[in-house]
């Protein structure tokens, strides 16, 4: 019953989001975008460096932990809105043929990224009301709302197993399943190498670690999420808790994939749609983190919360047995 639980959540949580990801960046060219999109990478690269660890010590060889992070990514203000630049579209002004009229007034406007909430208009030049007459108001080009989401939650599934010399190995994800049919299956893995240096220095009354780790998400062919971390940890256990901490460094990347369209004004001066096939890369600005929470042991069962200062701060909760 926990495993079906928690993978209808799962499934209602990423639903949620990704959604409605196809249908609005099909609304913009590749400058905005990006920019529209980038507070998505950011917080799913912070998100998905989370719950990496809840301890410094390494397992034992062959021994093994199954875990359940959930965790929430909160979305600074200035990232829920972004200034949006008119399509560079224009048609040659008729009467004076050396200058050009451009389709809209407006060259920047602020509108909602994909965290934010209202999505700004770019409304037609009024100079093309001469030329085209009624048929101009089909040019205003309403860019998306965002989601308005204070926080991005997350659920993740994860495996750890000791190795010998002082190694652990974890391994996390969700099989893929479609999110419908418009965009197609979702599927998320990750591996991670952990390694101990407290088992260097001898007495020493603290476990130190430090652990590197890839993780991949895709969202059909629309998105794809590449991610690396790497991170120093240390914790001290005192009888049935353990306090840890940690820095690390993230990197995040995500390739979208995507049709454009859009309207112009063709020679004969009718309104033509055209359509573009749009792929760009943008990184997240998750890089530097600092962490820091505390576990209850009871037996088998682990219990653990923390928080991560970074872009965007995170707070983490898990369940896990160890074994």
């Amino acid at each position: 019953m926990k495993k079906v639980f928690f993978s209808l959540l799962l499934i209602i949580m990423i639903t949620a989001l990704f959604a409605g990801v196809q249908e609005k960046l099909e609304q913009f060219g590749k400058d905005n975008g990006m920019v529209y999109v980038k507070p998505l990478v950011t917080a799913f690269g912070t998100t998905m460096n989370t719950g990496l660890f809840n301890t410094a010590k390494v397992l034992k060889p062959f021994a093994f932990g199954l875990n359940v992070n959930m965790m929430a990514a909160f979305v600074p203000k200035e990232d829920k809105i972004f200034t949006a630049v008119r399509p560079d579209l224009f048609i040659v002004n008729p009467i004076d043929t050396t200058q050009v009229i451009y389709l809209y007034e407006d060259e920047e406007l602020e509108s909602a990224t994909i965290f934010g909430k209202d999505g700004a208009t770019f409304i037609h030049n009024s100079d093309l009301n001469s030329i085209l007459g009624s048929d101009a108001d089909q040019l205003d080009l309403s860019l998306p709302n965002g989601a308005n989401l204070p926080a991005v939650p997350f659920l993740m599934p994860q495996f750890n197993l000791g190795l010998p010399f002082g190694n652990e190995i974890m391994v996390r994800g969700f099989p893929k399943f479609e999110i419908n049919k418009d965009i197609g299956d979702i599927g998320f893995w990750g591996i991670g190498l952990k390694h101990s240096v407290s088992q260097y220095i001898p007495l020493i009354p603290i476990d130190i670690a430090v652990q590197a780790a890839y993780q991949n998400l895709y969202v059909g062919d629309i998105l794809t999420f590449s991610n690396i971390n790497a991170n120093l940890e240390v914790s001290k256990k005192l009888l049935m808790w353990t306090l840890y901490t940690g820095v690390g460094y993230d990197k995040t990347n995500v390739t979208a994939k995507y049709d454009y369209t859009y309207k112009i004004v063709n020679q004969d001066n009718d309104i033509e749609s055209i359509e573009d096939n749009i792929k760009f890369d943008v990184d997240g600005e998750n890089e530097y983190r600092a962490t820091a929470g505390i576990r209850y042991s009871l037996l088998l069962l682990k219990l653990y919360a923390d928080y991560t200062i970074s872009k965007y701060s995170v707070f983490n909760a898990g369940i896990g047995v160890s074994f």
